[in-house]
């Protein structure tokens, strides 16, 4: 067996309270050996007095502290860049880890060079007995996500959740960091995309678990969670997929599911796909511009 390589923990924290604590303490009970782990925190601008207390509480941990809300992909980027350690454990505030839950990822990723991607099965951190992520799976054709069907198999789901996912560093190396375009949702999934598509595998691997909490900030506005999600999803299909498939899944969106979000189930998400879709058009050119980069780094790899 392979000694333990040393692991990087990075989360960005904003306005958190009690979240980030409950974080760190389930970090210091992991059954990982402490001396291989780094934790990096990227504070995005707390004005409730969280990184007093994480800097008060635990004074190994590396804070770094941004002058504004940053984002979460900027955020871990800049994480990233002072990581020292030779895989990259990428959380959210509100995480909380399982005591195996690293040691249990690791085991098997060193089993296999091919992995470059890894996450566990994850609990809602209020309602412990519901799974919220198991990887996800996106339908090329109507662009529906679903979680992965089959909690109890390992698998190789199209992506891993971004609030709990175990990278190793030579992906950054391959394919560059978190694309800093996707300011809220879909930095992970297409990290994802294109790590598989250099040949990366994406492994979901269930006796690894977690619980991981809702995200209280986002909830309090849901129109702007609604508009995130849209406007990242739309880049998202603008960015990586095929005509035929971005034509395919929003024709599905606009002729049946938003009517029938808004007529039937009258969830508030009919405006905001709506702004969504314009701001996507309106910025077309900078989209197609990201499409044609992405295309010519593939290229060239």
């Amino acid at each position: 067996m392979k000694p333990y390589p040393k692991i990087t923990i990075i989360f960005p924290n904003y306005n958190g309270g009690n979240e980030p604590i409950e974080c760190l303490k389930s970090i210091k009970k992991l059954s990982y050996p402490q001396k291989n782990l780094e934790v990096i925190i990227v504070d995005n601008d707390s004005k409730d007095g969280s990184k007093e207390e994480i800097e008060k509480k635990f004074p190994e941990v590396y804070l770094i502290k941004n002058s504004k809300n940053l984002g979460f992909a900027k955020a871990i980027n800049q994480g990233i860049k002072r990581a020292n350690g030779k895989l990259i454990f990428v959380a959210n505030d509100d995480l909380v880890f399982e005591k195996n839950s690293l040691k249990i990822l690791v085991d098997y990723l060193l089993q296999n060079s091919q992995i470059g991607i890894m996450g566990g099965k994850i609990f809602s951190k209020h309602k412990p007995a519901k799974i919220t992520s198991a990887g996800y799976q996106m339908n090329r054709w109507t662009g529906k996500i679903n979680i992965s069907k089959n909690y109890q198999k390992i698998k190789e789901p199209d992506w891993i959740q971004g609030c709990a996912i175990l990278i190793n560093k030579k992906v950054f190396q391959n394919i560059g960091y978190f694309d800093e375009n996707f300011t809220h949702f879909f930095e992970d999934f297409d990290f994802c995309f294109h790590a598989k598509k250099a040949k990366f595998k994406v492994i979901y691997l269930p006796r690894a678990v977690f619980w991981h909490g809702e995200s209280i900030t986002a909830n309090k506005n849901k129109p702007l969670k609604y508009f995130n999600w849209y406007k990242s999803k739309i880049l998202f299909l603008i960015k990586n997929l095929p005509i035929v498939n971005i034509l395919s899944i929003l024709t599905v969106q606009i002729l049946l599911i938003t009517p029938y979000r808004a007529l039937i189930l009258r969830d508030g998400r009919f405006k905001p796909f709506l702004k969504a879709l314009i701001w996507n058009l309106k910025n077309a050119k900078t989209a197609l511009k990201i499409r044609k980069s992405s295309s010519i780094l593939e290229a060239n790899e």
